[in-house]
């Protein structure tokens, strides 16, 4: 029988028996109004609406719709749909290193991961439906105000910081003010007393109050926005929104309950952090992880925004094809040719009357400019790639946070193992039960952003954003061999690390500690013209000194987090890894004093950075966003189109100038949400879309190009291969029948 792809359709992860989803189609349409390039994050384009409602902001989503034109749209993904599998929180380490992973590999690393085999880490990237958001692990943060303000000011983005980022983040969540909280509000406003001298209320009640003041957020105290504390209440919190008015959130969330959330909580209100939600009230701190799943299932944005969707005429979905550069036509963007990995040979083109949108991502977006001839001009002509434009920053300013495991022992059993998850109750709580059970929620139980200088860290006094991340990934036992090749580890570096992994029933959980705001810069090059060779990656982790003091403390911040009196009541202790590297001659000379025991501490957590660390799966950053007429190394203006050409822009982790104060996760979709609503202001009048040519180089070019379409035809198409499979296994059981 087909129950697994039943229940793959139940979930809304695809089709029935063998079938692609509606709206999936094998050879596209010669002209489109807009061709959207990956499936990174760009889901967003497709927010379900009301057909004849043009008052939405979202440009494309209204089955594409106007100023009440119709508005045709291509999207080609160079993977296929993801599978049911991948709608299982807990199953995102079985995505890596599977066809829906690029499996990119990096250069051996010259100041850090010597526990890798030759050095190189392995970065896992979305090749399916969805992108990174299909087999990644669900963190849902937007990050401190001063990041995004950081992207405006030192950066030249204009529109892009903390007030205007927030205001799509609300618009993705649907968030609105819940009717008892405004209520209390209100009744707040009303019985504070009035001082007739300055004739002042409290704050937290000013409903005039609607753009949030920086320097009143680094005076409202330790949380910043209103948490613990007490300060000044901002815009973060969650306001009446009246222009949110839609019921059914594309980015849906669950908040983590446990024993060892509450413990992680309780920690830190031990060490004076702050306790709230930072995603709403506080800027810097630590919270329950909010991670997007809903009902059991991840919540990717293919699931919230894309799907929908797929039933619209107007929007053609082209899998497993892979784009080889952009198509100009006096500098204007005018299509993209591209290959399908099922159709060895066939090459194609496909042309946009409006917009090509770059979504490829941080890695493979550089890649596609830098083959369409835009990037370096030394490199292009190194590479004899004829020049469209020379742009500094095409593949530059590349950044990751490097994460350090700490792992934790446990007594008591409050954590997650495998003989837990593969218990027959828990099985059948999820697959029979509505995705309940363990497998229903994602790994992660606790997130922080902590400024160094609020518990005696390495911060500064006064900083404006959190410096030191911590994850909780509550998991006490993993398969080793899986794990140590998805992250590209030498299996005795991993035994060290993580102890007792064989012991399935184990009780404990790993802290991921790392520099939230890195200084080191890497690259991604192109290395050969051919759009088939991969490009060369390079991090460059810990090139920075300050990195390395910063991932010092965030290691010291997660021992000593483990070593409050919230974890020792459950019996926890912190295991110290001891590499070879890293502990000889320990012991060894020395005065004995306390003054020699730091420095030599010092240099061991060193040590260990170098050698354990490993990716934190957020590379960001390869085709800025910024001023071009002050930051030389812009690639995207703050329209988010590429300077130096016209009809193109990028929408992806590639345009954010610098990390953010957590994971990138739902920045990204934030972006596209903005991105949308930009296209729908430049194409707001649907008739001018209309009346749009192919290009205007000249009154022949048009026809000259529809001319050079390849209008070969598919080798296999979706109803002879869905009947040989059927067929096939109809033969197959047959004759396991007649063997029985």
């Amino acid at each position: 029988m087909c129950w697994q792809w039943w229940w793959q359709g139940r979930r809304g992860h695809g089709g029935w028996c063998f079938g692609s989803s509606e709206g999936v189609i094998y050879k596209a349409d010669p002209v489109y109004d807009f061709v959207v390039v990956g499936q990174a994050r760009l889901a967003v384009f497709w927010r379900p609406g009301s057909l004849n409602n043009t008052d939405i902001s979202v440009c494309i989503t209204d089955v594409f719709t106007i100023g009440g034109f119709s508005i045709q749209v291509l999207l080609i993904e160079a993977g296929g749909e993801e599978p049911w599998l991948a709608s299982i929180p807990l199953a995102a380490p079985l995505m890596q290193k599977s066809r829906l992973d690029w499996q990119h590999l990096t250069l051996p690393q010259k100041h850090s991961s010597l526990a890798l085999v030759d050095k190189r880490s392995s970065w896992p990237r979305g090749r399916v439906l969805g992108g990174c958001s299909s087999i990644n692990y669900n963190i849902h943060m937007l990050g401190s105000p001063m990041d995004f303000d950081v992207w405006e000011q030192q950066y030249g983005a204009t529109g892009w910081g903390f007030d205007e980022m927030l205001k799509f983040s609300n618009k993705a969540e649907c968030r609105r003010l819940r009717p008892k909280i405004f209520k209390q509000q209100q009744e707040e406003c009303s019985n504070e007393p009035t001082n007739d001298n300055n004739n002042n209320k409290k704050q937290g009640c000013n409903k005039n109050n609607n753009n949030r003041n920086t320097k009143n957020n680094k005076e409202g105290g330790e949380g910043g926005r209103g948490g613990v504390g007490g300060g000044v209440q901002h815009q973060h919190t969650r306001q009446h929104q009246d222009t949110v008015q839609c019921y059914d959130p594309p980015v849906r969330t669950l908040t983590s309950k446990s024993t060892l959330t509450q413990a992680f909580l309780d920690a830190g209100k031990e060490l004076g952090i702050p306790v709230g939600n930072l995603n709403d009230d506080i800027d810097h701190g630590v919270m329950a992880a909010s991670t997007t799943v809903y009902k059991g299932t991840r919540w990717s944005n293919v699931r919230g925004y894309l799907r929908p969707a797929l039933t619209r005429p107007n929007l053609h979905v082209l899998l497993h094809t892979h784009v080889n550069k952009v198509l100009f036509a006096g500098g204007r963007a005018v299509g993209v040719q591209f290959i399908q990995w099922d159709n060895p040979g066939y090459n194609g083109t496909v042309y946009a009357r409006g917009e090509v949108v770059l979504s490829a991502g941080t890695i493979h977006t550089p890649v596609i400019l830098t083959h369409s001839g835009i990037g370096p001009g030394s490199l292009l002509h190194k590479l004899k790639i004829p020049l469209v434009s020379d742009v500094l920053g095409v593949g530059a300013n590349l950044q990751d946070h490097l994460n350090l495991p700490v792992y934790v022992s446990l007594t008591k059993p409050v954590s997650l193992n495998p003989d837990k998850i593969r218990s027959i109750t828990n099985l059948w709580q999820y697959f029979v039960n509505g995705g309940k059970g363990d497998m229903g929620r994602a790994a992660i139980e606790g997130v922080g952003a902590i400024k160094g200088s609020s518990v005696g860290g390495g911060g500064k006094e006064g900083q404006s954003s959190p410096d030191l991340g911590i994850i909780l990934f509550n998991m006490a036992a993993v398969d080793k061999h899986m794990y140590s090749s998805v992250s590209n580890m030498k299996m005795e570096y991993f035994d060290e690390l993580f102890p007792g992994m064989d012991n399935q029933s184990a009780e404990g959980f790993i802290f991921l500690a790392s520099c939230l705001h890195p200084k080191s810069r890497g690259d991604v090059v192109v290395v050969s013209p051919d759009p088939r060779y991969a490009p060369a990656i390079n991090p460059n982790y810990l090139a920075h000194p300050y990195d390395r003091t910063c991932m010092r403390d965030a290691f010291k911040m997660a021992v000593r987090l483990a070593r409050t009196k919230a974890f020792r009541d459950l019996g926890a202790s912190v295991h110290l890894p001891r590499f070879p590297e890293c502990v000889g001659g320990v012991g060894e000379g020395g005065d004995g004093t306390v003054d020699d025991t730091k420095i030599r501490y010092k240099d061991y957590v060193d040590c260990v950075v170098r050698v354990a660390g490993i990716t934190g799966y957020h590379p960001i950053g390869t085709a800025r966003l910024g001023n071009p007429n002050t930051d030389p190394y812009a690639v995207v203006d703050p329209t988010l189109s590429v300077v130096g050409v016209n009809r193109l822009r990028v929408v992806d982790a590639s345009v954010m100038p610098t990390l953010t104060s957590g994971t990138p996760n739902s920045v990204i979709t934030v972006i596209a949400e903005k991105a949308a609503h930009m296209i729908k202001e430049r194409w707001g009048n649907g008739s001018t879309l209309a009346d749009e040519r192919l290009c205007d180089s000249s009154p022949e070019c048009e026809e000259e190009l529809l001319a050079a379409v390849n209008t070969a035809t598919p080798t296999v198409t979706h109803l002879t291969t869905t009947t040989t499979l059927i067929l096939t296994l109809t033969l197959i059981h047959f004759r396991a029948y007649l063997v029985l």
